[in-house]
């Protein structure tokens, strides 16, 4: 019990720390630890009821990092405003280029072994964790993620404060590129700047998790990914 009760404490310090705790663990080999504890946390259970059926991959926001209760992350929001029936699969930390404290939970290595039915539809939301890598390699690797994972949309990164904006227009027209290419849809929330986050200044607030996973339902629903 106890090894499932002080990964909880790490992780809210981490995010009252604005994350500097959670570097600093990851200097230690701590990090990976804390952030697949979490994870395991997560109930397996699908979120919403509706009868199209969606998998979500993404980072700490489709986990629900940071938050009270993991399943409040977008997914929900977003089940609940298209009426479909979503099964998440978020890890923190990961990105299209890498994977910042656990190895092998990068996107293109997770699409390889995802399971996933015929009917069901995958989103992949990300692009955060990879404000460090360079344009040309985030849209060759959000390429090959899609290619690999036949994807039918991908959902870009919000103007987090905790983030250089510049550098996160970076990945967000580097991934429009990846969608176009592709022939998928794409989902800019760039200009979504009227969200709220946690102190850490990264991570988003249970109120405006409701609100991305609206927006991120109406705009799908408009472009008629959830046919």
């Amino acid at each position: 019990m106890v090894k499932r009760v002080v990964p909880v404490i790490v992780v809210v310090l981490a995010v009252a720390a604005g994350g500097a705790w959670l570097w600093r663990a990851h200097q230690q080999g701590e990090a990976c630890e804390i952030i697949r504890a979490g994870v395991e946390r997560r109930p397996d259970e699908a979120v919403g009821t509706g009868p199209r059926k969606v998998v979500v991959m993404g980072d700490s926001y489709a986990q629900g990092f940071g938050l009270g209760d993991q399943t409040e992350s977008w997914p929900t929001a977003f089940a609940r405003e298209a009426d479909v029936t979503v099964r998440v699969d978020g890890f923190a930390g990961s990105g299209f280029t890498g994977s910042a404290f656990c190895d092998g939970e990068e996107f293109g290595t997770r699409a390889k072994g995802l399971a996933r039915g015929d009917d069901e539809v995958l989103v992949i939301q990300g692009g955060l964790n990879d404000v460090n890598a360079d344009p040309g390699l985030i849209e060759s690797a959000a390429v090959a993620v899609i290619e690999t994972s036949d994807a039918e949309a991908v959902i870009g990164p919000p103007p987090a404060p905790q983030r250089d904006l510049e550098s996160t227009g970076e990945v967000d027209a580097a991934l429009a590129r990846a969608a176009d290419e592709t022939g998928i849809v794409y989902v800019s929330t760039l200009a979504w700047d009227d969200l709220g986050y946690l102190p850490d200044r990264l991570h988003l607030t249970p109120e405006s998790h409701v609100v991305f996973g609206t927006r991120v339902a109406d705009e799908l629903l408009e472009a008629d990914v959830l046919r």
